[in-house]
């Protein structure tokens, strides 16, 4: 020992002259003394502190050279609260640590220690950790103002001037700083301070301070242990980890151990145990089992580095043994009692009478005369402890009677394994070994025990200390658990095994199982024999333990099921400890190792799966399971309880498999981030199946698949599915457990992914279970779809990239779902259950299940209401749910924001629950801007699906913040940045989070009985059209409001985003049947809530300006609109005005007060533009079309008269400045007096409308849309079935310019007669004008006429036949029009029913060609009503043509292009039913050759700019004859009438399509003929009329040729005229000249048809098939083609006359007719051309017999000669009635047609 102030004579290192002249400068002690740790010191400071009153020396004999110390009662233990790491910054020191700023604590212990050792003596006291001779060791100077601290470092370390040496000068070494904080009086520096001194001195201030960076330890104000020997767990420990992990080694708080066997080999130990573990007793063991010794290196720290060898070396770096006296015996602790004989410290024990000592488990306590640690008196039953229950002793380890040969080895000793064990009574086995160095370490973090007294805190509780280390970890202990993993990386196949032991396992008594102690050998020979291989062990989820043969347990007794209990792992126990667990590593953050996440998640699942048996009794479920079980092959089956626990425990999972990222703790709490596969990101509609047994139940917005094929093809792909996988069983309730709503269901899955979500979502777990008992459950069977074999490794998102099914069984019912793990594909508790299944439920039970949230309102009266409301994905449902509302004063809160289960409650009125139990929505867009309480929600416990990922650990998506962040990773994994042209979230990307953490959630979000719904909304995403807000008139207005609810598509479901998409209740993707039978139980539903039902709104948020801006502001403000609703609902009399639509806000009924909206703003918000809604109809017309027969009449009904009001709003005004038009319809209104005018768009959604007025008139019916679409049947009144020739008129000025083929009366009579008709004819029915064009629009040849009429189904069939609506008022512009004035002639009075078809027995169709007009009165069939038809394009047009050169006929046209590419086109006349539409659309049979049609009835013929004839076509449809029509006939007609047609008195068929006679081989068994009677074919009647039409159009015709609209025309290359005849005519005879064609033409003749009245079958002259058709003298009709013919010249076209029709003698045709009429054709074609040859004859040009080309067809030469025979007498039989015919033209009849006559007479004598 030296003293003095001349520092350099006691050392010579610099650093160390520093340190002391620092502190006695700042403590002013009155001495300084360096230690020279020599005997003589040590005895020298215990006379000192004996004198002083602080040791007590015991008696020499019994205890030598030993002294008892007594302490301060305030300072008898460590004191973790005042222990603290003081690194630069808080994260480092830990959560397990108290942290403070290093220079705000230097600063408070600076001012303790000034002048804290005035009048005592500073001990500078060089020490080393470990021997001084190891490298491995590490030296301290300690500074104290303690001899009693010196005498303990005396022991406990090397000390004294051989440190100094191993010093030397340098820097190396760790300063630690002690005082016990009680100065002595000084003059000076410490004038208040006491004169004399105490035995104990300390300081009621306590500071014990590690600064790990520097490194250095400073205490103040304690002198117990720990807290003033600053070399053992200060600096041994604290320090030295922070050291040992920056330089690769590892300071524990374990014992080391040595355990030689019975052969002499040696084996090293470490191990850890915290307080009152049995560490010391194992440290110094007396083996019990014979051949075994134990031997002691170290009974507390272990200084563990990598040897040069590889291995694991440890050295004790302490010299003596620092431990707990209580509990220690000659039992107990044989070793240490010996150790303890002599040369110790004692503090805080008894002292005996004879001057020894005593603690409590020593031995009997004396009878009387024992002092207690206070230096009170105690007796046994006094009620203290006679030693401090952490009373201690210091001794040296030299004297341990075990102490190992190799203890001070300075290469230390080699370790074979590491041992952890707690003082546990239940849960933990006798003795466990670890899989691995990793789950070893695991096994050490989760290191338990009974909280000891050395610590602060209750004696006894349970705490996780790991490592035993947690109070002495100088740094994070998550980094330290890594360092611990690092290190076995390290180590690699050299690291030591690790095991796990429990002495203290309990009875069902609380005795304890083992003996322990000694008897520890036993357990220590069963690990060594691990190690070598020779010891059996058995697998538990925790770890290997002992077989129950396999410990040495000879000459023990211990019974049978004691060593059971021993051995035993009870999962269940063990799933009850680990959320202890659990919570304690959740504090370490980020610093926590993902491999021992990694481990708990293994260990957790391995307990999990231990528990194999059903948590239920429920056999239906456990026989399923075991059935998917069997199915699937998984490796593990998990039945999911619910709890946290597990909630984390998957999350771990998923981390670990990298599928989730755990966010930034403390930016987003227990949050995490999935990113899935990209080909795996939203609904895949496109695979999602209703699986009912009729597809017509499942409808055309759902697909189908047949139950029984889809669950053997979903079996095959299930099969072996989940190998290599867990399946896990998810209990769930959808809906609050207990409610009378709620429905139970039970998902089978392998994902885990589910499984968190689920748990989020629903309600689930073993609480579920019990709920359920024995009821019924809907199945939900999940997998990924992606088995994985042996060794695979698995993808963070397992999914199937073939196939994905997620198909409803409605009937059964179960869910089935394969291949996606996304959103609603797997969470099969969401819209496969909650709606699609749900709804199906609903609609047998009752109710209803809504894709539609719930929110609550409440105004500034306290007056609440609830509404639900529905929206399609991207229309702010979630942001109207979760509102925060800007009016003052009012209040919305959240009951849910998707699902509302609805059902009638008892009193009547609707009361809906949430059947979910969390939030899953979308993403991108939600921002504190938009949704502040969803942001709120997602602060923490969330999963977050596909958005990107900031640097910071927390997450980020479009519409989050106003800028973006500057970099970050996308949902990709890619790097991002805000120019990089992608998105950093996927539009779709998610977030599910629990609804209970919603700020604003509403008291009765959970209440059973649901919430009382008093309005509905429905909504959508449009730019225009839609108001801000309507209410409906009534429910069922209402629904059909939500019938046609359309917004943007968005990226929930397949299909491109932007496009208008139809989502009826938004709920189309989630119908689980038939759309149509969805929307009838709606209506139902509001027939049982009558006077009780929510009233009905639709909302639109979205609506912009011409500037494409949003008017109205939205999220917040929304309110305004919700307030409006619920005064309308609390007044339904005020604040609302009509429009067609619905009733919208009157002026100044919404508040918006405070809102910078203009007047103008407003008006636009609530517009009703008449014509944007007409033409929005044709969309909604087109979606409900889809839906047949299903869609309710009612909906149907709605649909209409909403047409109709809108119609009326659009045309009130007129659409045309064109000045006679408008004084010509005022005069026919005036006249007719309708109820309304509509002036004809011409549109789709016009054409819609008028068939859906025709269907609920009756006048149609629609026809099966699956077979027929966009077709309908109409049939007639029986008096109304045909044109009527006698009621025809020409009303020319003069009668003989009608000439003798027409009827004729005089103009003006006419007119009178007729405008008594036409007054107030009209009346009760509205008047359509219909603007039309005959021809192309644009065409110089097309013509106008303005049809005004009061049938909606001669527009419905002008819309087809002619260019119609408004697009023909604006080409017409000022021009002429012909006037065209209809009426069905039955006006109706009040309240009159009407019927089907109106008609009148008074008939007129008369033609007013002077002027020109037309006026048809009395009838709707046909020509007698189009007046586009026959009345203009033929009898108006025929004047007209020959007026102004031209020509209009009765012809098709059609076009024929042979091999080489060379196209004709011919014109043809044939009377009705001679093949004409057959031969218009021909299919041609000659190999080469195509024929196209452009025209099937008329064509208006002019002269072209090349002198050659040129033909339009003026009507833009087919009106043909049906009977006779079919498929071998007519395929193209029969292609062409397949959708969208008009069928009028054809017959129904059952399944509802049409038939006539003719159509197929074999007619149908039954139907309803064209009389709407029952029909069979022995019944004796027509099923169609014999003039049954269809009405087409013409673009649909599949051989529809390209130029038919071509404005100029087709050149004409031959005409050709043809009649029905049975002999005489030859097939086909080609003219001589022009005129012998027009004569050809002129004679004309046919049997009579059903088209005209008269006997069917009698002989008729039709000329040029226009006898019913000309509008004036025929005679000057066949003047003006032999004009036209002299204009023409020698361009005129060719002549032809045909007859297909030509029979045998036994009546049978001879020629084939139909398609091989081509051969004649192309004989005609060839004849234009000039190579075919023909033969002159008296009537014309025949073919040669090998002219025509019969190649391939069953026609003899014979049948040839007979078919091209010409029959003199036969024709002279004819002539006659030429003669008779042309008689009746008189002087009118050509001279030409007279001579050709008298020429064929002659030839033919």
């Amino acid at each position: 020992m030296g003293k003095g102030e001349d520092f350099a004579v006691f050392t010579e290192n610099r650093h160390i002259q520093k340190l002391v002249a620092k502190y006695v400068d700042l403590c002013k002690p009155k001495q300084v003394v360096f230690c020279n740790g020599s005997k003589e010191e040590y005895s020298e400071l215990c006379e000192k502190l004996v004198d002083a009153g602080t040791l007590i020396r015991l008696n020499e004999k019994l205890r030598p050279n030993s002294f008892l110390a007594r302490s301060d009662p305030s300072d008898c233990e460590h004191i973790e609260s005042r222990t603290f790491i003081c690194s630069t910054y808080q994260e480092d020191a830990g959560p397990t640590n108290f942290w403070a700023d290093p220079d705000e604590m230097m600063e408070t212990l600076t001012d303790l220690y000034r002048n804290c050792m005035t009048g005592r003596t500073l001990y500078v006291i060089p020490f080393c950790m470990g021997p001084i001779d190891s490298e491995f060791s590490k030296c301290g100077v300690a500074l104290t103002d303690s001899e009693y601290v010196v005498l303990n470092m005396h022991i406990m370390n090397r000390v004294g001037d051989a440190v100094l040496k191993k010093i030397g000068r340098s820097a190396s070494f760790v300063p630690c700083i002690h005082s016990v904080g009680y100065p002595l009086f000084d003059e000076t520096h410490a004038p208040h301070c006491p004169k004399d001194d105490v035995p104990w001195p300390c300081n009621d201030t306590k500071y014990i301070c590690h600064f790990p960076e520097t490194p250095s330890v400073m205490s103040f104000g304690s002198l117990f242990a720990g807290n003033s020997l600053l070399s053992k767990k200060c600096f041994a420990l604290r320090i030295a980890s922070a050291m040992g992990h920056d330089h690769d080694w590892m300071a524990e708080h374990c014992l080391i151990l040595g355990v030689r066997d019975s052969e002499g080999n040696k084996r090293y130990f470490a191990a850890a145990f915290p307080s009152a573990a049995g560490k010391t007793n194992l440290a110094m063991m007396v083996s019990s089992v014979p051949g075994y010794t134990i031997s002691c290196v170290g009974d507390d720290i272990a200084w563990m580095r990598i040897g040069k060898d590889g291995r694991l070396w440890a050295l004790n770096p302490e010299k003596g043994f620092f431990g707990v006296a209580p509990g220690t015996s000659k039992f107990s602790n044989p070793a240490a009692m010996q150790t303890l004989e002599r040369d110790t410290l004692f503090t805080n024990v008894a002292l005996t009478p004879e001057g020894d000592v005593w603690w409590e488990g020593m031995k009997d306590p004396p009878a009387s005369g024992l002092i207690d640690w206070t230096g009170q008196e105690w007796t046994p039953d006094c009620g203290r402890k006679a030693a401090h229950p952490n009373a201690r002793y210091t001794a040296p380890a030299k004297n341990c009677p075990v102490l190992d040969d190799s203890w001070e080895d300075p290469e230390g000793v080699p370790i074979s394994g590491i041992l952890f064990g707690g003082r546990r009574a239940t849960t933990v086995p006798l003795v466990t070994q670890s899989f691995s160095w990793k789950h070893g370490c695991f096994m050490g973090s989760m290191l338990s025990s009974e909280l000891a007294a050395a610590p602060e805190g209750t004696v006894g509780a349970l705490r996780i200390d790991s490592f035993a280390m947690k109070p002495f970890v100088g740094y994070n202990m998550g980094d330290y658990f890594q360092h611990w993993i690092r290190m076995g990386e390290k180590l690699d196949d050299k690291a030591p095994k690790i095991f796990y032991v429990n002495w203290f396992r309990q009875g069902s008594q609380g005795n304890f199982l083992w003996p322990g102690f000694g008897e520890n050998t036993r357990v220590l020979k069963w690990i060594v024999g691990r190690i070598t291989g020779g010891a059996k062990g058995s697998y538990t989820p925790v770890g290997i333990v002992p077989t129950e043969t396999a410990l040495d347990l000879h000459g023990l007794s211990i019974p049978q099921e004691n060593l059971k209990a021993l051995l035993t792992v009870n999962p269940r126990e063990w799933l009850n400890e680990l959320p202890q667990i659990r919570s304690y590593q959740k504090q370490f953050l980020d610093h926590f190792p993902e491999a021992l996440r990694h481990e708990l998640t293994e260990f957790e699942l391995r307990l999990h799966f231990a528990v194999d048996d059903a948590p239920t009794t429920n056999a239906k479920l456990v026989k399923w399971v075991n059935e998917s079980r069997e199915l699937c092959k998984p490796e593990h089956v998990y039945w999911c309880d619910g709890s946290a626990e597990e909630y984390a425990l998957m999350c771990d999972c998923l981390v670990e498999s990298g599928t989730f990222v755990r966010l930034n703790e403390k930016k987003r709490p227990n949050s995490f981030l999935a990113r899935s596969d990209p080909s795996d990101t939203a609904r895949v509609e496109a695979s999602t199946l209703i699986c009912c047994p009729k597809e017509e139940d499942a409808g055309p917005t759902n697909n189908w698949a047949e139950p029984e094929a889809m669950k053997r093809k979903l079996r095959g792909l299930f099969d072996a599915s989940m190998r290599g996988r867990v399946m896990y069983v998810i209990p769930f309730c959808m809906g609050p457990l207990g409610s009378k709503f709620s429905r139970f269901g039970v998902q089978i899955t392998d994902s885990p992914y589910v499984v968190v979500n689920m748990h989020i979502m629903t309600r689930m777990g073993y609480r579920v279970l019990h709920a359920m008992g024995s009821q019924p459950f809907l199945k939900c069977m999940h997998s990924v779809g992606k088995p994985l074999a042996p060794g695979e490794k698995d993808v963070p998102w397992p999914c199937n990239a073939v196939d994905k099914y997620i198909c409803h069984f409605p009937q059964d019912p179960q869910v089935i779902s394969f291949g996606s793990g996304y959103g609603g594909n797997a969470l099969l508790g969401k819209k496969c259950f909650a709606l699609r299944i749900a709804s199906t439920m609903g609609q047998n039970e009752g109710w209803m299940a809504e894709h539609m949230l719930i929110l609550s309102i409440t105004n500034p009266k306290g007056e609440k209401k609830f509404i639900s409301a529905a929206f399609p994905s991207a229309c702010g449902k979630t942001n109207l749910a979760l509102l925060t509302p800007t009016l003052p004063g009012w209040k919305v809160q959240c009951v849910g924001d998707d699902i509302a289960w609805m059902r009638i409650g008892d009193d009547g009125r609707l009361f809906a629950v949430n059947p979910e139990a969390g939030f899953f929505g979308v993403a991108p867009g939600t921002s504190d801007y938009t949704n502040r309480a969803a942001m709120e929600t997602l602060r923490k416990d969330c999963i977050f699906t596909n958005v990107g990922l900031t640097p910071d650990g927390d997450v980020w998506w479009e519409g989050m913040t106003s800028e973006p962040p500057p970099e970050l990773e996308d949902w990709t994994y890619q790097h991002w940045t805000p120019d990089c042209g992608r998105k950093a979230a996927h539009p779709n990307a998610r977030y599910t989070c629990p609804a209970k953490n919603c700020p604003n959630i509403d008291p009765d979000w959970e209440n059973p009985n649901g919430v009382p719904i008093s309005a509905m909304i429905f909504g959508g995403r449009r730019g225009k059209t839609v108001p801000l807000v309507t209410e409906s008139f009534d429910w069922n207005h209402g629904v059909f409001m939500g019938s046609m609810c359309a917004s943007e598509q968005t990226a929930a479901a397949e299909g491109k985003v932007g496009a208008l998409r139809f989502d009826p209740m938004a709920m189309k993707p989630f119908i689980g049947y038939h759309c149509g039978d969805y929307m009838q139980h709606w209506l139902d539903m509001g027939e049982r809530l009558g006077s009780k039902a929510p009233k009905i709104f639709y909302v639109n948020w979205f609506r912009k300006d011409a500037e494409g801006k949003f008017i109205w502001p939205g999220f917040g403000e929304n309110c305004r609109v919700l307030k409006w609703i619920t005064e309308r609902v609390a007044n339904p009399n005020v604040g609302a005005k009509y429009s067609p639509i619905g009733l919208l806000p009157t002026q100044n009924a919404l508040d918006v007060r405070g809102l910078r909206l203009s007047e103008e703003d407003l008006v636009e918000l609530i517009y009703v533009n008449p014509s944007q809604w007409i033409e929005e109809l044709e969309h909604v017309r087109a979606f409900h079309a889809t839906l047949g027969d299903h869609w309710p009449p009612r909906l149907h009904h709605e649909l209409t008269t909403l047409e109709q009001r809108l119609h009326y709003a659009a045309t009130a005004a007129v659409p045309t400045s064109n000045e006679k038009v408008i004084d010509w319809v005022q005069d026919m209104v005036d006249m007719c007096v309708p109820d309304h005018v509509h002036w004809c768009d011409g549109t789709e959604e016009e054409y819609a409308l008028m068939c859906d007025l025709l269907v609920e008139s009756k006048t149609f019916v629609r026809l099966n849309p699956a077979l027929r679409p966009n077709s309908f049947l109409a049939r007639t009144d029986p008096s109304d079935v045909a044109r009527v020739e006698s009621r025809t008129f020409i009303c020319s000025k003069k009668e003989e310019d009608a000439g003798p083929t027409n009827n004729w009366r005089d103009p003006g009579e006419m007119k009178k007669e007729l405008k008594a008709l036409f007054s107030g004819c009209m009346k009760g029915r509205t008047m359509y004008v219909i603007p039309f064009c005959m021809g192309p629009l644009g065409s110089p040849y097309s013509r106008y006429g303005i049809q005004v009429t009061d049938s909606p189904y001669v527009v419905a069939n002008m819309r087809i036949m002619t260019r119609m609506g408004f697009k023909v008022l604006k080409a017409m512009g000022a021009e002429s029009f012909v006037p065209c004035l209809h009426s069905v002639g039955k006006p109706l009075s009040p309240g009159e029913t009407d019927v089907p078809w109106p008609c009148n027995s008074t008939k007129y169709i008369v033609q007013f060609p002077d002027d020109p007009q037309i006026m048809s009165f009395g009838s709707g069939y046909g020509g007698n009503a189009l007046m586009g038809k026959k009345c203009f394009a033929l009898r108006i047009a025929t004047v007209m043509g020959r007026n102004e050169g031209w020509m209009a006929e009765h012809m098709l046209i059609l076009s024929i292009t042979n091999p080489a590419g060379k196209e004709f086109h011919v014109a043809a006349a044939f009377p009705s039913a001679c093949g004409k539409t057959n031969l218009a659309m021909l299919v041609p049979t000659i190999p080469g050759f195509t024929v196209k049609c452009v025209g099937d009835d008329i064509a208006w013929m002019h002269v072209g700019k090349d002198g050659r004839l040129w033909a339009i076509n003026p009507e833009s449809g087919f009106f043909g004859v049906a009977p006779g029509t079919s498929n071998f006939t007519n395929h193209s007609a029969m292609e062409t009438v397949k959708r969208d047609s008009i069928f009028t008195n054809v017959a129904l068929t059952p399944n509802g399509d049409v038939w006539w006679e003719g159509m197929t081989s074999e007619p149908p068994p039954v139907l309803e003929d064209w009389t709407y009677q029952h029909w069979t074919p022995d019944c004796g009647r027509k099923a169609a009329h014999p003039n049954a039409r269809y009405t087409c159009y013409a673009k649909n015709c599949p051989v529809i040729d390209p130029n038919w609209e071509n404005p100029n025309g087709v050149p004409i290359d031959a005409i050709i005229f043809g009649g029905r005849r049975s002999s005489t005519i030859p097939l086909v005879n080609e003219s001589l000249s022009w005129e012998h064609g027009v004569f050809l033409g002129s004679v004309c003749s046919s049997e009579q048809t059903a088209a005209a009245e008269g006997k069917v079958g009698a002989l008729r002259f039709d000329p040029m098939a226009l006898r019913p058709f000309t509008g004036y003298n025929m005679g000057d009709y066949f003047q003006h083609w032999l004009d036209m013919g002299r204009v023409l010249k020698d361009k005129a076209p060719k002549i032809f006359y045909v007859n297909w029709f030509r029979k045998n003698s036994n009546g049978k045709f001879i020629w084939p007719g139909f398609g091989e009429n081509s051969r004649v054709l192309k004989w005609i074609c060839e004849r234009v051309d000039g190579v075919a040859s023909a033969v002159e004859t008296e009537i014309g040009n025949l073919p040669a017999l090998d002219s025509i080309d019969v190649g391939g067809l069953d026609v003899t030469t014979e049948q040839i000669q007979t078919l091209l025979k010409v029959d003199k007498d036969a024709w002279k039989h004819d002539i006659a009635a030429y003669d008779e015919h042309y008689a009746q033209f008189g002087d009118k009849l050509p001279v030409e047609l007279s001579k050709i006559l008298q020429d064929l007479k002659s030839k033919l004598k």
